[in-house]
């Protein structure tokens, strides 16, 4: 019976030269497929991602996210590191816990702080807020909501 076998090395050996289109390569180290589109250029075959194994832990600076840009050109799944990523998101890298900026390149901080009175978001006298202990809702109480006269 007839066989196919694809090209097969270290994904550092892959070539960047003399290729075929529709010529594939599969990574021996890496468990990936590249196939070529051209003498020069090659595409990566992503993953499915619910066949990926889970990360223990992350390191922000060697880390990377794939990410799909709607902008792009061709191939639009990239990377990025995680402290990059959260860079973007105007996160300090060393925050392990999530934050959120209020207006776009605002500084960051916890939603509703550590004490009540330095989160981002802060309260009037006439509210009140409390983190349930049991869970991670937040409950927002209201005294008196005055709408103003017309």
């Amino acid at each position: 019976m007839p066989r196919l076998q694809l090209k097969r090395g270290l994904k550092a050996n892959l070539p960047s030269a003399s290729m075929l289109a529709g010529e594939a390569h599969f990574t021996t180290d890496r468990g990936t497929l590249h196939v070529a589109t051209g003498a020069t250029a090659k595409l990566p075959v992503v993953p499915a991602i619910d066949d990926l194994t889970t990360i223990a832990a992350v390191d922000g600076a060697a880390d990377f996210l794939i990410l799909h840009d709607a902008s792009a050109a061709g191939q639009k799944e990239g990377k990025i590191t995680v402290n990059a990523f959260k860079a973007a998101l105007n996160i300090p890298s060393s925050d392990l816990d999530e934050k959120a900026a209020v207006v776009s390149g605002g500084t960051s901080g916890y939603i509703w702080g550590t004490n009540g009175t330095d989160g981002v978001i802060r309260m009037n006298t006439s509210m009140a807020w409390s983190k349930d202990a049991g869970n991670a809702f937040v409950t927002l109480a209201v005294g008196d909501v005055d709408c103003g006269t017309f």
